[in-house]
């Protein structure tokens, strides 16, 4: 099994700003491409005004194996926004289909955004430092 950890949107954007724990994640992990992303985190980055102005750092960023919203995953993000929504602890649709993705590919997401994430079940949630500690790298 495939343990590259997926990195959340937020932690790719330390390393585009050169500030942030994700930059030093990105830097140690970036050469030998040990991460994943998902589509939704391209999506996210193509929205910024950056992409429109100098695309090639976005996209050497995403140029690492990416993982789809299947139908399996956008259904279990589905169930698990309506869950977390009946609890009245909700969370923005984007960051639902990535942990739905996550769970189904069962891969860690490494994240600067933990309660936002650690709300959902079964998820295994990770900041970038912790990654690196974790990782032995």
């Amino acid at each position: 099994m495939d343990t590259r950890p997926v990195l959340d949107t937020d932690v790719l954007i330390d390393y585009l700003r050169g500030v942030g724990p994700g930059r030093d994640l990105i830097r140690v992990l970036g050469p030998s491409l040990a991460y994943r992303v998902t589509t939704v985190s391209a999506f996210e980055l193509a929205l910024g005004r950056s992409y429109g102005d100098t695309p090639a750092p976005v996209d050497a960023l995403l140029s690492v194996p990416s993982l789809p919203l299947s139908r399996a995953a956008a259904i279990r993000a589905g169930g698990l926004l309506r869950s977390l929504r009946e609890k009245g602890r909700g969370l923005d649709i984007r960051d639902a289909m990535q942990a739905g993705i996550c769970l189904e590919a069962q891969l860690p997401l490494v994240t600067r955004n933990r309660d936002h994430f650690e709300r959902v079940e079964g998820l295994d949630v990770v900041g970038p430092d912790e990654w690196l500690a974790r990782s032995g790298v």
